[in-house]
């Protein structure tokens, strides 16, 4: 079956008909630009995976990066013969939300989960297993979710600074329209989320984050959102990453700064055109909810005041939910 514009750069050892069968497939998207310096302990990281129920095949896509791709020849992986692994080039940059999203769109093998992953973090062994055990129990019909926390650590990735915050709210459309639960390099979903996220691409599709994507996608669609309250990322943190901690004192107030300020404003208007323009996925009350967000954001006074009793949405911390309504005011969200 063909591939759109990835390259097989490395082939698994072939097993029989039997052991295929008994696997679970997985594939996992590697959103990859200029990430060379730490492109090597992350994909150990992934092939280290314990892959006794299921077989992963690695798509690495490069958003047109302006540093040649380290050769995996070079790399001298451990365990890479278990693993089928695909590269592929873009022609121009796209940004990481779409690579990711348009990643997902441009695999046309047959996979019965997929998963994201970052170019710079370790994984723990037991990452990929420990998401399939805690979502497997539920109906492969529905779009299902995982998604969880991360362990922050220092550049080298050797001293543990502190993990994400825990979120205990439960997931639900009317926090994901507000709020990002967790960071893509945690996910993982069955076919039916895939299904449903690749049809929401439209032309000159445009979003703020991939992970914030799928969570109200999916909620939005009813599926099944597992918020796992332990980590099993090692999210390294340096200058060169896209999106840093949540949970110090100075990320807090940058975070609450930014949602009263113009920019999480402008942050709506992305993401509720992008699901205003797929109102056939959503179910009928978080259609309607979608509408009403629109309309009472820009409305009075006194509609804004009203607008989160009345809708009923929130965020998951104190913090949060609190600049949420100075935000509503002053007419920032």
């Amino acid at each position: 079956m063909e591939l759109n514009n990835w390259e097989y750069v490395y082939k698994k050892k072939e097993k029989s008909n039997n052991q295929f069968k008994k696997l679970i497939n997985v594939a996992c998207v590697l959103g990859y630009f200029n990430g060379d310096k730490y492109i090597k302990d992350q994909l150990q990281s992934i092939l280290n995976q314990k892959q006794e129920t299921f077989s992963l095949t690695i798509f690495i896509s490069d958003d047109n990066s302006n540093r040649d791709f380290p050769l995996l020849k070079n790399f001298d992986l451990e365990n890479a013969e278990n693993n089928d692994i695909y590269y592929r080039k873009l022609e121009k940059n796209i940004g990481y939300a779409n690579n990711f999203i348009f990643s997902l769109r441009d695999i046309n093998l047959e996979f019965d989960y997929f998963c994201f992953s970052d170019q710079d973090d370790i994984w723990t062994q037991n990452k990929i297993e420990n998401a399939l055990n805690n979502i497997l129990k539920y109906d492969k019909k529905l779009p299902i979710l995982y998604c969880g926390r991360t362990t922050y650590f220092d550049e080298k990735c050797e001293f543990e600074l502190g993990n994400s915050l825990l979120f205990k709210k439960k997931p639900n459309f009317k926090n994901a329209i507000i709020q990002s639960l967790a960071g893509g390099n945690t996910m993982l979903f069955n076919r039916s989320a895939k299904d449903l996220i690749v049809s929401s691409i439209f032309e000159d599709f445009k979003i703020i984050s991939h992970d914030w994507w799928c969570y109200q996608l999916i909620t939005g669609a009813e599926g099944i959102v597992y918020y796992d309250k332990n980590s099993y990322v090692k999210y390294r943190q340096h200058r060169n990453n896209l999106l840093g901690s949540n949970n110090t004192l100075q990320n807090k107030f940058h975070k609450i700064l930014s949602l009263i300020s113009g920019k999480f404003k402008s942050w709506n208007d992305i993401n509720l055109n992008a699901l205003n323009r797929n109102k056939s996925i959503l179910k009928k009350k978080n259609k309607k909810l979608v509408e009403d967000f629109i309309k009472y954001r820009d409305g009075s006074l006194f509609q804004r005041i009203f607008l989160l009793k009345f809708l009923g949405i929130y965020r998951q911390t104190f913090l949060g939910n609190l600049a949420l309504n100075i935000a509503v005011v002053f007419k920032r969200v």
